[in-house]
């Protein structure tokens, strides 16, 4: 009788059971939570680089966290109140979309991974980093490309795409080329907060060195490359450790 007390529901084992159930629940209400964040963060200020990166996969696999996490972080509630209440049917319930969850979760750590991989050896960035600019920028239809290029500019305290397609590339764009005299030299995000006037009225003849002052004069392509790979690494291994706790 008292082995069979100890391997029952409220026995030893059962409690045991319960206890390791509550503290792996409030590890993955936790990473989620992160997950959850780091979703938010990412859609908010990376997104608005998308039109750059065209398909931006990972701005599906921020979105997916966002999600994903939401719906998991009520199933985890609802498992916490079936146990409590020893709800049966509920608690069948609950195993069965962790289960779809952990797969969802899966899947978005896969992609980041892979959207990783793709930048790395794949994606032509500096390609699509200078046709933008060149062919798209500034034109009517094309906002989100210009304001995608302004924030990466300002972000990033940088100009121009990469190497020798530095400030200097701006002069062979569809923007400068259409605009009317007096030309706007370069766009206003590639000036140095309060150097405005003096930045625009440089001339595109002069050496790199003379827009030090002025203007900044890093190149954007791996300022972009590297922080997207880094911040989707995190998101990636993050969304794997929280869809392992799902199990």
């Amino acid at each position: 009788m008292s082995g069979f007390s100890r391997w029952s529901a409220y026995g030893t084992f059962g409690r045991s059971l319960k206890t390791l159930f509550f503290t792996l629940q409030f590890l993955s209400v936790l990473f989620l939570h992160l997950v959850l964040v780091d979703g938010i963060w990412l859609v908010q200020t990376r997104s608005q680089y998308a039109d750059l990166l065209e398909p931006s996969l990972y701005v599906d696999v921020a979105r997916i966290m966002i999600v994903i996490s939401i719906f998991a972080l009520i199933n985890a509630l609802l498992s916490v109140y079936a146990v409590t209440k020893e709800l049966r049917c509920m608690i069948y319930s609950y195993a069965i979309a962790s289960f779809v969850i952990f797969l969802m979760l899966f899947i978005g750590g896969i992609m980041g991974f892979v959207f990783e991989h793709q930048l790395s050896h794949k994606i032509p960035l500096h390609l699509k980093m200078l046709t933008s600019l060149r062919e798209l920028y500034g034109m009517p239809e094309m906002q989100g490309v210009t304001h995608a290029w302004d924030e990466l500019q300002t972000n990033f305290q940088c100009c121009g795409v990469n190497g020798s397609d530095n400030l200097h590339v701006w002069r062979t764009s569809k923007w400068y080329m259409r605009q009317k005299e007096p030309k706007q030299l370069l766009p206003l995000s590639c000036c140095i907060r309060g150097m405005e006037a003096f930045c625009l009225k440089m001339s595109l003849s002069h050496e790199t060195d003379a827009y030090e002052n002025f203007a900044h004069v890093k190149t954007c392509y791996m300022h972009l490359r590297s922080d997207l790979l880094r911040v989707m690494n995190i998101a990636a291994w993050l969304v794997v450790v929280c869809a392992s706790l799902m199990v």
